[in-house]
């Protein structure tokens, strides 16, 4: 019989106990897949929300990691859009509302000046796009607008009494847009009650601006105001304390589960090493060396671990497409799990296997056989 061939007729031997190791095994690979992708999910997500417009940098208040706490004066969008290099910088303001009769708690509303370009990056589907005046019109993204059953000319009530009229349902390519509302910024500023504030000004560049020039902006807001912070989209983003909280609560979380599932594979090996000590020591009789013992151990160690990890990571593909059609969360994460998250997934499993099967295998390999024939 061949080596592979023992190894996996070892763990077919025993097949209750295998499918509850492969089942901690599961939980751990899942948790990864599941909680490091929504958290990857939700900052690939605001990426392409600035890409998708081709904003190049982000100006928000220093130290202000949460992108709604950022607070900048409104004038601060007119000095920076006469910078040489700059072809459009928009100032908006973020919140979010809630709609409890639709079980959504956490709904992004932005404020945007009507003239800007950025409208045209919405595919307006009914309706037509806000106009400039002291109306008060909101668009709503396709999703929230099917959550909300909403269509246009309807009211909804952006803050307690205060109905907005829908005048456009919009579709675009990103997920966190097609979940939100877009009101003028006036109308944001005045039920925020913050007039003549901004939370952030994304800039949009010329065409062939060079790094330099892109140095020599940053510097010139910093001139206007020593308390800014100026950075690339990516970095930006990246920055900002939602996304770090949740990619850390993630693996954390993610941790936790791994050291369950190693303790459950460490708990398996060892129990079958005790039932199979008379084989081991025949193997060793017939001149086994240790480290064939070690290897196979191993190999069933790491074998029931890849199994779980398969159970685990299409478990939690299934899951997160499952959570994207919540109304709760609908709109804010996408159900797309990239590869490299599979890779860390499958790297997870090896190492739970390596780190559940290296101390039994090194135990058996050291069973001298005259003892374990007695047993």
């Amino acid at each position: 019989m061949r080596f592979g061939s023992l190894i996996f007729r070892n763990v077919l031997r025993r097949k209750l106990r295998s499918s509850l190791t492969v089942f901690a095994v599961a939980i751990a690979v899942g948790s990864v897949v599941a909680l490091v992708g929504i958290a990857n999910g939700f900052k690939e997500t605001f990426m392409e929300f600035y890409q998708g417009v081709d904003i190049d940098m982000v100006v928000v208040r220093s130290g202000s990691q949460r992108r709604l706490t950022s607070t900048l004066d409104e004038s601060l969008t007119k000095r920076i859009a006469a910078l040489r290099g700059v072809r459009e910088a928009v100032g908006g303001l973020a919140d979010v509302v809630s709609f409890p009769e639709a079980n959504l708690y956490v709904v992004p509303v932005s404020g945007l000046p009507t003239d800007t370009t950025v409208f045209d990056h919405f595919h307006v589907l009914s309706g037509k796009r806000i106009e400039a005046g002291d109306k008060a019109q909101v668009m709503l993204g396709t999703t929230l607008a099917d959550t909300l059953e909403k269509k246009v000319g309807e009211t909804v009530d952006v803050v307690e009494e205060e109905p907005f009229e829908v005048v456009a349902i919009f579709e675009s390519d990103n997920v966190l847009e097609n979940g939100s509302m877009i009101v003028s910024l006036p109308q944001l500023q005045r039920i925020m009650g913050r007039e003549h504030q901004i939370s952030g000004v994304s800039i949009v560049l010329d065409d062939g601006v060079s790094d330099q020039r892109k140095e020599e902006i940053t510097a010139a807001v910093h001139e206007m105001d020593s308390g800014l912070s100026v950075r690339t989209t990516r970095d930006h983003v990246e920055s900002l304390s939602e996304i770090q909280v949740a990619i850390a609560m993630a693996w954390l979380t993610s941790t936790v589960a791994i050291l369950i599932g190693s303790l459950g594979t460490l708990n398996t090996m060892f129990m079958s090493i005790q039932e199979r000590t008379p084989e081991i020591g025949i193997l060793k009789a017939i001149g086994w060396e240790r480290h064939r013992i070690i290897s196979m151990i191993l190999g069933e160690s790491i074998l029931l671990s890849l199994m779980g990890g398969v159970v685990g990571t299409v478990s939690a593909m299934l899951l997160v497409k499952l959570l994207t059609q919540m109304p709760a969360v609908n709109g804010l994460i996408q159900g797309k799990i990239s590869p490299a998250i599979l890779m860390q997934a499958f790297a997870v499993a090896a190492v739970v296997g390596l780190l559940g099967g290296l101390l039994p295998a090194i135990t058996a390999s050291r069973l001298a056989p005259t003892v374990a024939l007695r047993q």
